[in-house]
């Protein structure tokens, strides 16, 4: 599971960009460095009396640079010095989020250095992160916490059709996990199983597994009408439990991905 910090923003004049302090998370994660990746979602922004004032679609993290602040602070229990970190964004960045100075950013951290953060639990750092994370759609956080590049374009489809099943889209949320299945079928010629931890049969066998859920969302010839919202629902999380248990099956090197596409 990932990790959800609450953070003020503040303009820094001499890098002219907006930074959000990562001295909490240091905190946690001491060996956080200036220039190791973060994947992470905007979930939502408040102004500077902490009003609401956008919650956003959940969405596939994008990945930032973790960068230096022109100062240093210093823990004085520890007695050390440490970079002071955090993550920045240009004015561009901050203006299509409506990020201003001041405000106040609600952050989902879900890998770090292209491995997942904290897999074992959902953690929760700053004023009112607790609240955000009971109102936390618990599939949303397990999609956004699969890092794989190779899955992410299926990931990025069931994140569309959970938020389209929350606004009574069923069609467009059965045109999702169609996608999402058909995506999960392209990169069945790049899984090997590892000798002496999984069959030589996976590839097969997963094969044969999605094209037959595949097909209570892709009815055809005499059916008169669209999948039924309890099928569709069991299409759903069978898919998420499908990518989630490659991914790891992968993170535990009981299966590689390799080679090209099938197309």
């Amino acid at each position: 599971m990932p990790l959800i910090l609450v953070e003020k923003v503040e303009w820094n004049k001499i890098s002219k960009a907006y930074y959000v302090s990562l001295r909490s998370l240091q905190l946690i994660i001491p060996h956080l460095k200036t220039g190791d990746s973060l994947g992470v979602s905007i979930i939502e922004v408040r102004n500077e009396r902490r009003n609401l004032v956008k919650k956003f679609k959940p969405k596939k993290e994008e990945i930032i640079k973790v960068s230096p602040i022109p100062s240093f602070y210093t823990l004085h229990h520890a007695e050390q010095e440490i970079d002071r970190l955090s993550l920045s964004f240009p004015p561009d960045r901050a203006s299509d989020l409506n990020i201003g100075n001041n405000y106040y950013v609600c952050i989902l951290i879900t890998e770090h250095n292209g491995k997942p953060l904290l897999p074992f639990e959902l953690k929760c750092i700053g004023p009112g992160s607790e609240e955000v994370a009971k109102n936390f759609d618990k599939i949303d956080v397990s999609l956004m916490s699969i890092s794989l590049p190779e899955l992410q374009e299926a990931v990025n489809y069931l994140l569309e059709a959970n938020s389209l099943d929350k606004e009574g889209r069923i069609e467009d949320v059965r045109t999702n996990l169609r996608k999402a299945l058909e995506s999960l079928e392209k990169i069945r010629g790049k899984i090997k199983p590892l000798p002496g931890k999984e069959t030589e049969e996976f590839g097969r066998l997963l094969t044969n597994l999605i094209h037959d859920i595949k097909g209570f969302v892709s009815y055809g010839g005499p059916h008169l009408g669209p999948t039924p919202k309890p099928t569709t629902e069991m299409v759903f999380n069978m898919t998420v439990e499908i990518l989630k248990m490659i991914s790891q099956n992968i993170l535990e090197e009981n299966i590689s991905i390799i080679g090209e596409k099938n197309e």
